[in-house]
């Protein structure tokens, strides 16, 4: 069952001033009751109501990523804190988990392909009976499916590149940013097939729209020379045909323009995932640039410190 974050927590506050809250005091429930505490101009405040942000799960996590991405001074510092420390305790938890279950791989990969039976078995019956647009139903419904999937890991992702610098880059945030990555590789190929399902189905329908266009100047040009033959049955028959043929193209061209939204959509929306998979990589990768040249100057530092001790010293 999904959390209601906004009931009352114990943790709230209650509306009441500075006197003693009332009999039938208003709680301000849950992350609205946080919200509106973060909305206080005194900083003290703000940061008390960070401490509990934390307990409304991914919602609360998006609200201290915002301050520590988009504020400066005490309370932007106080965010970067506690996302740090939550991104330290949920490193220990999923470096373990992932220790633990290492030797599941294959149990891993049936589930996933389990999964993505399950996604299609549930809309088989809610696509329609045309080829190509079950083809792309079935595409988008995978691309949302898989996207709602990773969004953990891409929030934790999303607070790791915003909480922290080379001096908070600890070998558990590390290894924490590495195994988010790691495990966003698998559902983001999926999604890409997922895209290119979309792109063939969009394909096929632009190859049915030529092809009902082409026919029906074909028989444009037959109805024209009957014409000049003045056989009139072939005349007839020809402007039939040819009206099938202009008919089937303008509903072929209303589903090419439909469906060629949904890819575009679907592109974009990818390209916007991987960018942000990309930003996370690069920070990782500079941040451990960072680290390593740190530890090679301290090494430099130490050895010209022993050579002056050991030629310069009275």
């Amino acid at each position: 069952m999904l959390d209601n974050h906004d009931q009352p927590k114990p943790y709230d506050a209650v509306r009441g001033g500075q006197l003693p809250p009332p009999v039938g005091g208003v709680v301000l429930g849950g992350l609205a009751g946080v919200k509106h505490r973060l909305s206080s101009s005194v900083n003290e405040h703000r940061i008390a109501a960070l401490r509990e942000t934390l307990n409304y799960g991914d919602a609360g996590l998006k609200i201290v990523i915002k301050i520590c991405q988009s504020e400066t001074g005490p309370v932007q510092r106080a965010a970067c804190d506690l996302l740090r420390q939550r991104l330290n305790s949920i490193a220990r938890e999923k470096l373990q988990a992932f220790v633990a279950s290492s030797s599941d791989s294959e149990a891993k990969v049936d589930s996933k392909v389990d999964s993505t039976e399950k996604i299609l078995k549930h809309s088989s019956g809610a696509v329609s009976e045309k080829n190509y647009d079950r083809q792309m139903s079935e595409a988008q419904l995978i691309f949302e499916t898989i996207t709602q999937q990773m969004q953990p890991n891409l929030l934790l992702l999303e607070a790791l590149v915003a909480s922290v610098e080379r001096e908070e880059f600890t070998s558990e945030l590390m290894n924490l940013w590495e195994l988010l990555i790691l495990e966003i590789q698998e559902p983001l190929k999926e999604l890409r097939q997922a895209v290119g399902s979309a792109i063939s189905a969009q394909l096929r329908i632009q190859w049915l729209y030529n092809q009902a266009e082409s026919q029906a100047n074909q028989w444009q040009q037959r109805a024209l020379l009957a014409l000049q033959t003045q056989d009139e049955n072939s005349v007839r028959l020809a402007v039939v045909r040819k009206q099938v043929q202009f008919d089937q193209a303008a509903e072929l061209k209303i589903d090419l323009d439909y469906q060629t939204v949904r890819v575009e959509n679907l592109n974009r929306n990818l390209l916007a995932l991987e960018s942000k998979i990309a930003q996370a990589n690069s920070k990782k990768e500079i941040l451990k640039m960072q680290l390593h040249f740190a530890k090679v100057q301290q090494q430099i530092d130490f050895t010209f410190s022993q050579v002056n001790s050991i030629f310069f010293s009275p």
